[in-house]
């Protein structure tokens, strides 16, 4: 059964069209990995359950509107496709919805045996390679762990700020069978997904 979605209610936007947004504020795409059968699987994300008819004339009526924009593309089945990308404007309008706290996002990447988090505060990520660690998300079996920042945009549409970088090289991760997900949940200080931002709402804004 899916959860109902948090949201401020500030806006008209149904809970399709702001979990559409929610994947154009943060990952963008093409319009054939919007489709109700696709988005699910290509982002492991709740189904927004639109039709793809009306999605596509959801998505033109957001263009019109300039909450995203797009460009023509062929997709990988050699189709005609379009991108899917959140202006500023739309941005505030998923912003007036989630507010999201940046201070707690975190972007982390696991290519191999290699881990990288960025985020806005040093402490997050720092947070988030231990709790990582204790719940066996990871393994981390010892070694220089390296760490710096620099002016970037972590989100596309958002304007360049320091940006926090912690890497490591670990024995082993993303396990998703061993984790202790009760652990890694109980401890999260950060967010990575949008249905994950109303935990925090109420909380202080992190250390940078």
């Amino acid at each position: 059964m899916e959860q109902p979605i948090l949201r401020t209610g500030v806006t008209s936007l149904s809970d399709a069209e702001l979990l559409i947004l929610d994947i154009a504020a943060l990952d963008g795409g093409l319009r054939s990995f919007f489709l109700r059968d696709v988005f699910p699987r290509q982002y492991n994300y709740p189904s927004h359950h639109l039709p793809d008819e009306l999605l596509h004339e959801t998505l033109d009526r957001f263009e019109q509107e300039g909450i995203i924009d797009g460009e023509n593309h062929v997709n990988y089945a050699s189709q005609p496709d379009r991108t899917i990308r959140i202006t500023k404007r739309g941005g505030a309008i998923w912003e007036s919805e989630r507010k999201p706290d940046w201070s707690r996002y975190v972007m982390d990447w696991y290519p191999g045996q290699y881990l990288a988090i960025y985020g806005h505060s040093a402490a997050v990520c720092e947070f988030l390679f231990e709790v990582a660690q204790s719940s066996q998300f990871i393994e981390y079996s010892g070694g220089p762990v390296r760490r710096a920042v620099a002016e970037r945009q972590l989100i596309y549409w958002r304007k360049a700020q320091p940006v926090h970088c912690l890497a490591a090289r670990i024995s082993k991760g993303q396990s998703w069978t061993i984790c202790n997900w009760d652990e890694f949940h109980a401890n999260r200080c950060w967010w990575r997904f949008p249905d994950e931002i109303s935990r925090f709402w109420d909380w202080p804004t992190a250390v940078c």
